[in-house]
């Protein structure tokens, strides 16, 4: 893409300010999900690797992110803020829509981990290329089109964690891709409702809490459901696990804050690639912590997302010029 004449610069009206640190929050999401994503590890490893805690782990979570939520509808109704900025019943839907479909995809790639543990890899890699879908989706509905800095960051982010994905070896069985598949679908049917949402000119902050009291909800019948047929919280026998999975909820709900903003402000399918690189995050806290030795596949996966994640952030700088 060529730079712009000194006429036509000076004619161009400037960027929003409020639209200009898209890719902060983005980064924001990144540090989110990371760090959900790590905890949950860290579940695995305190478990012995039971599959149970891997499943009663994400009902935890939601609720978490629906304790958040109602907090923050207590507050917002004492400081008479209220849900502002939620322009009609349909984008409120959305928002909602969004915490089912989060919520549905954590269970859909937690179920392929418990069924297939050999297909990890696969299943992350596929999970992972969500981002691809989020910016056909924008191309689709919204008639966003990415420049080509855009494109070729986001292609690089999700080439990269792809390769993190299948470092760890093993062998993709039908059921492990079908749920890779799923959860390719609702993370990214997630962002996207988010993004239109956020078009239709749906304040952020209280799109964001309708989604993280959604999620609560689907925790909670959840929570009821494994109560009522005596499985109850299978895994977590511990207050630390127990502990661990609350405050996973609590990051995740800072990571969905930070992508909501990200792909409303920015281009949907590179915000959402680079909250998605998160793998990349989990790889050097495991190292810190548990002395995981990345494979060397993984290691240049790694290097290849956080250099996706630079392009995009030299793009964006380049765009507000």
């Amino acid at each position: 893409m060529s730079p712009p004449s000194p006429s036509s610069a000076a004619a161009a009206p400037a960027a929003p300010a409020a639209a200009r640190p898209w890719i902060r929050f983005a980064l924001l999401g990144f540090l989110g999900f990371g760090s959900t994503n790590f905890l949950l590890g860290c579940i695995v490893e305190w478990s012995g690797r039971d599959p149970q805690a891997s499943i009663s782990a994400p009902l935890l979570l939601w609720l978490a992110m629906g304790l958040v939520g109602l907090c923050s509808l207590v507050l917002f109704r004492w400081t008479g803020r209220g849900l502002r900025g939620l322009p009609s019943r349909g984008v409120v839907g959305m928002a909602a829509a969004a915490g089912l479909t989060l919520a549905a995809g954590m269970m859909t790639l937690k179920l392929g981990l418990a069924a297939e543990p050999g297909a990890r890899g696969p299943l992350v890699a596929v999970a992972s290329s969500s981002a691809l879908l989020v910016a056909l989706a924008s191309r689709v509905l919204l008639g966003e089109r990415l420049s080509g800095r855009h494109a070729l960051g986001l292609l690089v982010i999700v080439g990269g964690v792809v390769m993190i994905g299948l470092s760890g070896g093993g062998q993709a069985s039908h059921t492990g891709l079908a749920f890779g598949l799923l959860t390719l679908l609702c993370f990214g049917v997630t962002n996207t409702l988010l993004k239109v949402a956020g078009h239709r000119g749906a304040d952020s902050v209280s799109a964001t809490v309708v989604l993280w009291t959604s999620a609560g909800a689907a925790g909670l019948v959840g929570l009821g459901t494994t109560f009522a047929i005596g499985r109850g919280l299978a895994g977590l026998d511990s207050p630390l696990l127990v502990g661990t999975s609350l405050l996973a909820g609590l990051t995740l709900a800072v990571g969905m804050l930070g992508t909501k903003l990200a792909v409303t402000r920015g281009p949907g399918g590179p915000a959402a690639a680079i909250a998605g690189a998160n793998a990349v995050l989990v790889a050097l806290l495991e190292r810190l912590v548990f002395g995981h030795t990345p494979p060397s596949w993984k290691l240049v996966g790694m290097t290849v997302a956080v250099g996706g994640i630079v392009l995009l952030a030299l793009a964006s700088r380049h765009g507000r010029r």
